[in-house]
This record gives structure tokens, C-alpha cells and sequence, in this order.
């Protein structure tokens, strides 16, 4: 039997309304020592976005290395596989990989191509043994985050993704010496039929022109890890597909995720039954207050009632909802003097509007906030009904999509 322990998008090194997080990331990293140590896997796999930035800071990646060390010091016969995220440098995440195979651990952040310029399946696929004895063996096919330079000419994100893992599955299925060993996909994607937090952190292309459907791969793969997403979710009936979710919550909008790790247990080469969501308690739990925005008098009274105490290693995170009707100057300040000695970190305020919808009596709140984080399409869609007071057709919205996409491009250039 192998025992599998997945986790993913830690994002080291990420900063929360000016609050640094190593202090997090370190109670992250200590809890997942423990857990490793009282679930006693084989193998634990990391599905990317490691860092969350390309130049993580020095004292992330310390925190990087000094886990790793202790995870082949306490674990001399755990085996280790990290991909690269869209977060992360694939080269700067290579660049020790040699010294970290010596401690088991695998990292795969560059996809080398072969003579003939396909991605080298060899290169990717990671063997993993069970440490019971029993001589069973598995694959993890380590896909990082791939560019659209890495399909075939002409391929849009979605579709070259898929094209390019149905290749990659197949060609890693012919690499297994039987029928019992099992094939686990480790990859870092937007999966179609994937759900995210309105207003989410990730990093998601607008018209879902990166979703990538692994419905032709369920009955290839035994396993498949994701990163990218961060809500713990699992994708069709048969659940092959799991994304761990994030470490730590990475906006408010996913106050509601549940944070932890996934363990599965493969036997025989297929998946026994056994799978279980490990939570990890928060440091720092987020706390949105009210739940929905209210008048400040009312927002500043439900303040007023949090427990005294100071904004130490387990104050929650919170943000301020209010509701105003027209500017209030100072608004901050009072919200700041009746928080002055609570036990809470600010982070935000976030202040709402009420606002007319179109063609009816009916309004809605709307958040500066929100108008800054909007879709930039659904802006022109609204700007458009404002206008002519009907919806955009399909065939003008496509070009919207593709107007915001390529300027997006360009920015990026």
C-alpha cells in the first residue's frame, strides 16, 4: 500500500493587508511536520506556487530549505514531489534539484523537450515505492505550469492543455511495468468545473480562456492532484481529481475555505477508499464584520463588543463593512479608536453604496472595492445595457473577451 499526503499553494513570502505572513507559514509548515509524522505517509506531493512571487524574499526561501531539511532529517524514507506554480520561477525552483534528489525530494519546474521538440515524459515521471515492505510502486507524472509555448502552434490555453496532458498521460501509462501500478497526475491548472470565490485571488484569465478539461484523462489516471485553486475541492463523482487548497486563505472573499491537506491510500494500483481532508487550524482566522454592510453607528457598536486584547500571534484578521449613503470624512480614524485596544488585526474597511439597478426601482450596494476587482467584460457589458438598454449579443461580447485579453497580453510584455 502507498500512502500519499498532498498539499499545495503555500504561497511563501505573501504579505495580507501589510500584515507579513512568515510567522503563518511557519505555524503552516510546523503543523504539517506533525501531521506527517502522525499519518506516517510514503509520499507527499506539492502541486505548486510554492512562493508567491518569482523573487521570493531570502527569509522565504530559508523557510523553504530549513522544512525541507527537517523533512529528510525527521523522514529519511519520505519521498518528496513539488512542481512549479504559475507563482513561482520553474528555473529559480530547479536550481537545487539535483542536491534535493540526494533527500528524496523531486522538483520539476522546467519541461525539457526531446529531440523531435515533445515535452520529455521520462523527465517528468517521478517513481514512488511503498516503505512497508511490500514492493509496490507507483508513477507521479510532475507537469508544472505550463505556457502556451509549450503546445502545438494555433492551440488556445485550454485546448493545448488538455491535448498536451492526454499526450503525456498516455506516453507515462507506457513507461508502467504492470497493470498494478498506479499513474498520479501532480499538475497546476484551472480545471472546467472548478469553483472560485467571486473576486478571488487567483490569478484567472478572464472569460475562463485557461479552463483545461480532464474528462478524458479519469480513466487513465488513478490519482490527480491539483494547484492553482484555492478552495479544497474535488472535480466529478468519482472524485479522482482533488485540489488541496491553499495553506493559509489569501483574501477575504475565501474566508469560508477550509485549509488543510489530502490523504489517500493506493492499493493494487487503484485508490482502496480511504481519503481524508486533514484541517489546519488558522493562526489567524479571518472575521468580516458585520456580515453584510451596515450604517457606521451600527458598524461602530458591534465593535465596540469584541474582546479587549492585544493584536498578537492568534488575533483574527478583519475587515469593516459599512454602509453609507453619502462621503464620511474620517471614517478610518473612528473605525482605528474603537479598535484600539481589541483583539484583532484591521486590515481593511471596506465602505458600500447603495445604487440603482437599471430598468427597475430596485438597488443594490456596490463597494469601491468591487468596481476596482471587476471582470473588465462585465463592465463593458453593464456600460453597454446603460447605453442601449439591452444585453450584448454573444458575437460582440466574444470581441470584448478578446479586446481585454489582448491588452492584458500587452501589459504583460
Amino acid at each position: 500500500m502507498i500512502r500519499i499526503l498532498a498539499t499545495g499553494d503555500w504561497h511563501l513570502g505573501n504579505n495580507f493587508h501589510g500584515f507579513d505572513r512568515q510567522e503563518e507559514h511557519e505555524h503552516f509548515l510546523r503543523w504539517l511536520l506533525d501531521t506527517i509524522a502522525e499519518k506516517h505517509p510514503d509520499a507527499l506531493l506539492v502541486s505548486g506556487d510554492v512562493f508567491d512571487s518569482a523573487n521570493p524574499s531570502a527569509a522565504s526561501q530559508e523557510l523553504y530549505y530549513t522544512f525541507l531539511d527537517d523533512l529528510s532529517r525527521c523522514f529519511s524514507e519520505l519521498q518528496t514531489v513539488i512542481i512549479a506554480g504559475n507563482h513561482d520561477s520553474a528555473a529559480r525552483l530547479e536550481a537545487s534539484r539535483q542536491i534535493l534528489e540526494r533527500h528524496k525530494v523531486y522538483v520539476r519546474g522546467l519541461c525539457p523537450k526531446t529531440e523531435n521538440g515533445e515535452i520529455s515524459v521520462d523527465d517528468l515521471l517521478v517513481p514512488l515505492h511503498a516503505c512497508d515492505g511490500s514492493g509496490e510502486r507507483a508513477w507521479v507524472l510532475a507537469v508544472p505550469y505550463l505556457r502556451i509555448g509549450d503546445f502545438r502552434r494555433g492551440a488556445g490555453y485550454g485546448e493545448g492543455m488538455s491535448e498536451c496532458l492526454e499526450e503525456l498521460v498516455s506516453r507515462a501509462g507506457s513507461r508502467r511495468e504492470s497493470g498494478k501500478e498506479a499513474m498520479i497526475l501532480l499538475a497546476h491548472l484551472y480545471a472546467t468545473g472548478s469553483m472560485i470565490a467571486d473576486n478571488s485571488s487567483e490569478r484567472i484569465v478572464v472569460g475562463g480562456s485557461e479552463m483545461v478539461d480532464l474528462h478524458g484523462l479519469e480513466s487513465q489516471v488513478t490519482l490527480g492532484v491539483l494547484g492553482h485553486l484555492h478552495k479544497n475541492q474535488y472535480l466529478g463523482d468519482r472524485r479522482v481529481f482533488v485540489y488541496p487548497g491553499s495553506a493559509l486563505p489569501m483574501s477575504f472573499t475565501e474566508r469560508s475555505y477550509r485549509h488543510g491537506v489530502v490523504y489517500y491510500e493506493i492499493e493494487d494500483g487503484e485508490l482502496n477508499g480511504v481519503s481524508e481532508f486533514i484541517s489546519y487550524p488558522l493562526q489567524h482566522p479571518l472575521l468580516s464584520l458585520p456580515d453584510k454592510p451596515a450604517p457606521l453607528e451600527n458598524v461602530l457598536d458591534i465593535l465596540s463588543g469584541l474582546p479587549d486584547g492585544q493584536n498578537d500571534a492568534s488575533a483574527p484578521y478583519l475587515e469593516v463593512n459599512v454602509l453609507l449613503d453619502t462621503p464620511v470624512a474620517g471614517i478610518n480614524k473612528q473605525i482605528e479608536d474603537v479598535l484600539l485596544h481589541k483583539h484583532v488585526r484591521l486590515c481593511r474597511t471596506v465602505i458600500s453604496y447603495r445604487v440603482p439597478v437599471t430598468g427597475s426601482d430596485d438597488v443594490e450596494l456596490e463597494s469601491v472595492e468591487d468596481l476596482l476587482n471587476l471582470n473588465p467584460v462585465e463592465v463593458i457589458r453593464k456600460s453597454y445595457l446603460n447605453k442601449y438598454k439591452c444585453e450584448m449579443r454573444p458575437e460582440l461580447e466574444a470581441l470584448a473577451m478578446q479586446a481585454v485579453e489582448a491588452a492584458r497580453k500587452e501589459g504583460e510584455e
